[in-house]
């Protein structure tokens, strides 16, 4: 029996409450729903625009510059996905007469050409190795080598008398277009011997640099030329490595509008 004296205990239970999460998963969410929403923006983009609009796009998300707005690498430091140009397609015409003065410049430089295949017999084999061609990201001449010794010899930097001609030929004509000029030189596959101090990527800067200096001796305005490119034998115009066309010196007068994007290497291969 209890005693009358002894305590009663009473146990009251009480339900604790879970705590507060906190606000993270607010702010998580709120990254989820913004990245959704730019993706969204940037799909409907690409479905509402044409190639033109969608490479300036990519490049806007690539180095935050459009085409066209002033570079900080003006005149860059490198060329493209696979080392040139796209010539495919229709050119895109930015600038009002932009195309038209490109397609003069073009038709200039294969009259002038012409002129002198029926005047100089070395030109005759050499005009026929002179490509020229309006892009998308200007006017593009390749003045390939045709296995004749009439543009360089193997392994040497020395511009041959016929191609140094054809050069002065073209400066004019280029010299007079408002347009920023790059200048690009090839290789093909052949190797220097193990152990040569020499290499494809010397050889086809020095090639490059030494048609730089003779177009700006026979007409090219001063400062125009904003590049001088090597690409060994990474740029292949012919699918066989060693082909002489894949020896060849190429010039790009940019389009207008386009310098961003060339600048930053925005190209693609040719497919000719």
């Amino acid at each position: 029996m209890k005693s009358a004296d002894q305590p009663i205990i009473i146990v009251k239970k009480v339900k604790a409450h879970a705590g507060h999460h906190g606000g993270a998963w607010k702010v998580a969410y709120a990254d989820f729903v913004t990245a959704m929403m730019a993706l969204f923006i940037v799909l409907w983009l690409l479905s509402q625009t044409d190639q033109s609009s969608r490479q300036k796009i990519s490049q806007y998300f690539r180095t935050g510059v459009l085409s066209g707005s002033n570079s900080v690498l003006n005149g860059g430091t490198g060329v493209e996905e696979k080392g040139f140009l796209d010539v495919k397609g229709t050119s895109t015409n930015e600038i009002p007469g932009e195309d038209a003065k490109l397609h003069q410049a073009e038709g200039n430089i294969r009259k002038a050409i012409t002129a002198l295949q029926a005047n100089d017999k070395d030109f005759a084999a050499l005009g026929g190795h002179l490509q020229v061609t309006v892009t998308d990201f200007g006017l593009l001449v390749q003045i390939m080598d045709g296995g004749d010794d009439l543009i360089f010899d193997l392994s040497s930097a020395e511009l041959k008398p016929p191609l140094v001609k054809m050069l002065s030929e073209l400066a004019p004509i280029l010299g007079k277009l408002d347009n920023q000029l790059q200048v690009h030189g090839h290789t093909d596959g052949r190797p220097f011997p193990a152990g040569s101090a020499r290499s494809n990527w010397g050889l086809s800067f020095e090639r490059a640099d030494r048609a730089r200096s003779v177009l700006e001796k026979a007409g090219v305005r001063p400062g125009q030329i904003t590049g001088v490119f090597a690409h060994a034998d990474n740029a292949p115009l012919v699918k066989d490595s060693m082909a002489p066309a894949n020896r060849r010196l190429a010039i790009l007068a940019v389009r207008k509008g386009f310098e961003a994007a060339v600048a930053y290497g925005q190209l693609k291969q040719p497919v000719m």
